[in-house]
């Protein structure tokens, strides 16, 4: 909060304060949580920009109240009831199960990144009425995605996985950037007046749901569901640094068939028999600056989290973190949407998954700590 000095009154952050805290220091996630709030409210005060942090578009209509400062995630207010509401514990959060799966559908293994389970859990909760739609990303080019709202089945498979049909050369998609700003779209789903979706998100999207849970705040109420995805890093380049990477690597662009992370980004090539690994160590130069203070690998405040990292190629991690989760993941399981081996989820196994989650949550909490320390004041 803001002093008044001439009457002492106590006054919100504001948008101003946003761009202070967290724009000008170059750690703005761009997870587009304070554009939907404002757009939603019908406020029109703020934009998300082309390539950058949100942006004003009319100064006037801003009401100063403070939502925007309150649900950014890299701002701490409300941080304390989160880990209260979700019973957060160092470093992955709460938890319930632990199990590595992969959808049964050949079509949805297939199109998936890991074992399909994200998408054959909303396609469940659709087809038996849990949910209206679901706000996904979907692929607009071969190396980007966009914001994107699946209300039927073909739709969700259509959005999954991260494959990549090249034609032609890439060098005039311009800035690349792997992370998709999906709560932006949640005014055009109001506007669509659907009452019960899902959203599928990164921490910091997720984050900022469930500070706008928090605060009872529009477009929160539509919300029922949260899926979200580890996340250890997300890229951001222009042609110059796809070049560099190219020839340090020694593969082209044009060859990439499938990326997915999970130790390492794994990029799978045409006609390679094995995948190209890269240590993340070695991708800094093209890493989102904010993605370095990010602490949140695993997403905690997720009704479940998946990746891939964990489990064997073509099945997916999950973590089950609140009772909504276990209920949509007993759905699944149950009508036969998808399968746990029994022999990849023994306690040993399960193990195994923890500690890589929980190494690798400690890995991005120091590395957040290491990157504060160099922030300008």
């Amino acid at each position: 909060m803001n002093e008044n000095q001439n009457s002492k009154e106590i006054v919100p952050k504001s948008f101003e304060d946003l761009i202070k805290e967290v724009h000008d220091i170059g750690i703005c996630g761009e997870c587009g949580g304070c554009v939907s709030f404002c757009s939603a409210a019908d406020l029109g005060a703020i934009k998300m920009s082309e390539d950058g942090p949100p942006q004003y578009i009319d100064k006037d209509n801003c009401l100063n109240c403070g939502i925007c400062y309150l649900i950014c995630p890299e701002i701490h207010e409300l941080n304390k009831e989160l880990n209260e509401r979700y019973k957060f514990k160092f470093p992955i959060g709460n938890w319930l199960k632990i199990v590595t799966s992969k959808a049964t559908n050949l079509e949805i293994q297939k199109a998936g990144t890991d074992g399909g389970v994200v998408t054959s859990i909303l396609i469940a909760m659709l087809e038996n009425n849990l949910i209206d739609g679901a706000l996904v990303s979907k692929r607009i080019n071969p190396f980007q995605r966009e914001p994107f709202l699946a209300t039927t089945k073909e739709e969700l498979i259509e959005a999954a996985g991260t494959k990549f049909d090249l034609k032609g050369h890439i060098s005039g998609l311009g800035q690349y950037n792997t992370f998709v700003p999906t709560i932006s779209k949640l005014k055009y789903v109001v506007d669509r007046d659907l009452m019960n979706i899902a959203v599928v998100g990164v921490p910091c999207q997720i984050h900022s749901i469930r500070k706008m849970q928090e605060l009872s705040i529009l477009p929160a109420h539509i919300i029922k569901y949260t899926l979200g995805l580890f996340c250890y890093e997300n890229f951001k380049f222009n042609e110059t640094a796809r070049k560099k990477m190219e020839e340090q690597f020694d593969f082209s662009f044009n060859d990439v068939e499938k990326m997915n992370i999970k130790d390492y980004l794994i990029i799978n090539l045409k006609g390679k028999d094995q995948p190209l690994y890269i240590e993340f160590s070695e991708l800094h130069d093209i890493m989102r600056h904010a993605c370095s203070v990010c602490e949140n690998f695993s997403n905690f405040y997720s009704d479940i989290s998946f990746g891939g990292l964990g489990s064997k190629d073509g099945f997916t991690t999950s973590i089950i973190r609140t009772d909504l989760g276990e209920k949509i993941y007993k759905l699944a399981i149950d009508k036969g949407y998808i399968e746990e081996p029994p022999e990849l989820n023994t306690s040993v196994e399960k193990s195994k998954m923890l500690a890589k989650i929980i190494s690798f949550s400690r890995m991005k909490t120091k590395r957040a700590e290491d990157a504060l320390k160099h922030l300008p004041l």
